[in-house]
Formats: structure tokens, C-alpha cells, sequence
């Protein structure tokens, strides 16, 4: 199971994991908190793991990446896994588009651009 929202929505993970599964933390849009039911983590023997790629080791990276090159990097190269892209915005705006994604609204990522000299 993989989470994006963190928060509540961490928790109600949980009992819709497999037994034996695993949930991996990717994202913190509804904050970085969370109150779970450990009944739900143990009688199910779950593993949970936590990831941000803003603090990845670089170890890690490197497996991740090898990981993507053999079926991933190649479908993207062909254009069969296009990103979801919600707006492009000047990275003067970061404080509007962090709002942005914060408030749910956006539809993918946001796209902080550099106006050229």
C-alpha cells in the first residue's frame, strides 16, 4: 500500500493492507502526524516504511533508479507514463503552489519554472 497523505489517511491504511503487507509513507498532505490503532499494525503483521525523497541516502537513490532503468525509464522514453502535471509556475510563486497542493485542489504536480535571463 502506498500513502501520499499521511495523516488519518495513514491510519486507515492500515486495515486495508494485506496481511503480511507492507505500507510505505510517500507524502505528508495532510500532515506528518498520525494516531493509528496498533492492533491493526500487529495482528495483521504489517511493515511499515517510511520514504522522502528529499532525504533519500544516497545509496538508496542509486537503488531506486536501478530499479526504474530495466521497465520504467524505457516506457517513459516511449511516452506510454506521461507525469500528471496540475499548472507550471514561476518558482517566485513556491508559496502559492505549496498552498496549492496543501489544499487539495491541485491535479498532479506542480511545475516550478526559472525565468530565463
Amino acid at each position: 500500500m502506498l500513502d501520499n497523505i499521511a495523516g488519518q489517511t495513514f491510519a486507515q491504511c492500515l486495515p486495508a493492507t494485506a496481511e503480511d503487507g507492507h505500507v510505505v509513507n510517500i507524502g505528508r498532505l495532510d500532515g506528518a502526524e498520525s494516531t493509528i490503532n496498533l492492533d491493526h499494525l500487529s495482528y495483521r503483521h504489517l511493515n511499515v516504511h517510511g520514504v522522502s525523497f528529499g532525504f533519500t541516502r544516497d545509496w538508496e537513490m542509486a537503488d531506486i533508479i536501478a530499479g526504474l532503468l530495466p521497465d520504467v525509464i524505457p516506457a517513459v522514453a516511449r511516452g506510454e507514463i506521461r507525469p500528471v502535471i496540475d499548472r507550471a509556475a514561476d518558482i517566485t510563486d513556491f508559496q502559492q503552489a505549496a498552498g496549492r497542493l496543501r489544499s487539495g485542489e491541485a491535479v498532479g504536480k506542480i511545475v516550478l519554472t526559472l525565468a530565463s535571463a
